[in-house]
C-alpha cells in the first residue's frame, strides 16, 4: 500500500512539472500591439479620422474607406 501510494505522488508531481515546464517554455514573443489588438496603433491623427468617419452615421464599407482614405490613415 506504502509503494503505491508513493507511487501516485510521484505520478502526480512528474505530470504536474511536465504541465509547468510546457508553460513556462513557450512565452508569448508577440503581444498584440497597445490598445488595438490588430492594425496600427490609435494616434491622435487616426482617433481624430475614426471620429470624423464613422460619428453617427451609419457604417457603409465604401463610404468608411473612402473616408479613411481622404484622411491619410489605414481603413
Amino acid at each position: 500500500m506504502v509503494i503505491a501510494n508513493r507511487l501516485v505522488v510521484a505520478f502526480g508531481v512528474a505530470l504536474s512539472a511536465a504541465f509547468a515546464s510546457q508553460a513556462l517554455a513557450q512565452p508569448d514573443v508577440n503581444p498584440p500591439p497597445p490598445l488595438t489588438g490588430h492594425g496600427p496603433a490609435l494616434s491622435e491623427h487616426r482617433k481624430a479620422a475614426l471620429m470624423k468617419c464613422t460619428d453617427r452615421t451609419p457604417f457603409a464599407s465604401d463610404r468608411y474607406i473612402n473616408c479613411m482614405t481622404r484622411e491619410g490613415e489605414a481603413p
